[in-house]
Formats: C-alpha cells, structure tokens, sequence
C-alpha cells in the first residue's frame, strides 16, 4: 500500500452507495484519478466539505493496486463566490466536465489544472462577464490539449492580416478573404472528414483568439473586447471545442438554458 499526498481538484462527484462517494481528482502530477470517499457524504465525516464538487484542497490518499481511499483531506479554496449566482456556478461546473474528458490518468496535468483553477478564481472572485470567462477558458484549454488552432497566417497563401479572416473549424486553421473560396459557412456530414464548419473573424476577434492561446498563463484573461466583438468571440470559442473535442456535454447546454433566464 502507498500514502500519496498532493493537492487536487474535484472535478466530479457520483454517490457510491449508502454514504460514500467517488470522486474524480484532477491533480498536476498524476492527471485524473478516481477516489473512494468512504463516508463522505456524512455531515458529521471530517471529508465532507473537502469531498463537494469545485473544492480544491490537499488530499492524502492510500493506494492498493490502481485503487485510491481517500484517507484525509484540507480544505484549500472553496470559490465560495460560486454560491451566488447560478450561471457562474453552471459555468464552472461546465469547466470542471470539460477537464474530467480531456485530462487522462497518470499524466502531468499541470498545466489544466492552473487553467481550471484560474478559471474558477475568475467566475467566483471578479465581476468579469461570465460568457467571456467560459470562452477565453474553452480556447485555451483546446490549445492545452492538442488541438491549438493555426491562427498565425493565411493557410492558403501566407497572408496575416485582412479585413476579414475565416476560421476553418474542423481543420483548425484560418483562410484570407481572397483565399476563401466559395462562400460555404457549414456542411454537415455523417463523415467527419468531409463536415465543414466556417466561421467569419474581425480583425479583434482574431486578435483575442492568437492572444488567448499564445499569452503566458497568468494573462490569459487580460484583455478586453467590445460588446459585439465579445459575442462572436464567445460564439466561436464554444463551437471549436465543441467540434475539436467531439463533445457537446449536458453541463454545457444547462449553462446555455441557465443564460437565457
């Protein structure tokens, strides 16, 4: 048996019989792993409040044979924040969902899990706007995972800047107003090879987007953009995920039901 200690954030929870619980770490050094919170679900057990989705804490866990118990566990941020208000709450839990299905086990995970965790400091201590926070979170978090689009030049003929660029969603690159083509915004198709989803950029938007992916981590939500700008930001913030990934989780379509109350 091995005693593992290590900070973690719990990015899912799902009761496991009469009072335990299972929940779904994610942690720098050893990516996700699932745990047994024996008792967890007491209010009189001392891993109650460390055991609750969103909290982030040091964890000492024992583990035999690829399973972990969870042994004990303090509290280290709680983004209490989160508590106030229910679509900053959706959104976080959204972000939680979207690391539990790209991070894997037994992998450095560090570099989503400050993502994750900055992202939460953001919907529960600022007043940022909430779909600004989910989107800069959805760029980055596909730059961090491997599907970081091409947004550096034309993939046509080489040219940076135009008044208008297009971003190619399912190739992840970016085409020049004169290098576009045809016209054609969306093709559907049961073969994903030949799907096609384009989506126009201003010069801002395409700006925020080379920023949010190449800014250090500390800066990615540094940046403002106008209300409109915003809106098209966030619009194909979530669609690339969504298509890059091949997810579209239930966690995001309560965030959008929750938007429109």
């Amino acid at each position: 048996m091995n005693i593992l200690t290590f900070p973690a954030l719990v990015i899912r929870e799902c009761d496991y019989g009469e009072n335990e619980k299972l929940l779904t770490l994610l942690t720098a050094e050893h990516g996700k792993i699932t745990v047994c919170a024996k008792g967890a679900k007491s209010l009189r057990n001392k891993n109650m409040v460390c055991s609750q989705l969103l909290c982030y804490s040091e964890f000492t866990v024992k583990e035999r044979g690829g399973y972990y118990t969870l042994s004990e566990a303090s509290l280290i941020e709680q983004f209490f924040g989160l508590r106030t208000s229910l679509s900053r709450n959706a959104a976080a839990v959204y972000a939680a969902d979207v690391a539990g299905e790209v991070c894997v086990e037994s992998s450095d995970e560090s570099e989503m899990l400050s993502l994750v965790l900055n992202t939460l400091y953001m919907l529960s201590e600022t007043d940022r706007d909430t779909d600004f926070i989910k989107a800069v979170f959805e760029m980055r978090c596909a730059s961090v995972v491997g599907f970081r689009p091409e947004l550096s030049a034309c993939a046509v003929c080489g040219r940076k800047n135009a008044e208008r660029m297009y971003l190619d969603v399912m190739n992840g690159s970016i085409a020049c107003d004169n290098c576009f083509g045809n016209g054609e915004t969306e093709r559907a198709a049961e073969d994903i090879s030949t799907a096609r989803i384009i989506l126009p950029l201003s010069p801002a938007v395409l700006g925020a987007l080379r920023y949010v992916i190449g800014c250090p981590p500390k800066k990615i939500f540094s940046f403002a953009l106008p209300d409109e700008e915003k809106e098209d930001f966030c619009r194909v913030c979530e669609k690339y995920l969504v298509n890059q990934t091949e997810r579209s989780l239930p966690t995001l379509e309560f965030y959008n039901r929750i938007k429109k109350l």
